[in-house]
């Protein structure tokens, strides 16, 4: 069990060492854009994976996950995915979490800035 938790630990440093990484602002801009649609495409598979683990595993958080790579892919149709996902009941119960309210605002400002910038 100590193993399991060290690899998660392990893992959850790498990915967020990678996604901070790679989302400098000047790093990030001077890829292009076929190569950034990808690697955001990827890290969103992962953490899709994880959120799923998350979901049978007791040890992780499986909803925060499957939130993170809603928000990372790289796909038009992101928008209208938050959209419905907002109108869950579960992010209703949620958003009336003041903190969690003006996260998720932020998100979806996130979510909108960065589908105006991909083709």
């Amino acid at each position: 069990m100590q193993f399991l938790w060290a690899l998660f630990n392990a893992l959850i440093g790498v990915l967020s060492f990678l996604a901070s990484a790679l989302m400098l602002k000047r790093l990030w801009g001077l890829v292009p854009l076929s190569v950034r649609s990808v690697v955001r495409n990827g890290l969103a598979l992962m953490f899709f994976i994880l959120g799923t683990l998350g979901s049978i595993l007791p040890v992780m958080p499986g909803f925060v996950f499957f939130l993170l790579g809603v928000l990372v892919m790289d796909v038009p149709q992101k928008r209208i995915a938050l959209r419905r996902l907002q109108h869950g009941w579960l992010i209703q119960k949620l958003l009336q979490n003041r903190s969690f309210a003006q996260t998720w605002r932020a998100l979806r400002r996130f979510a909108r800035r960065t589908n105006r910038a991909s083709p």
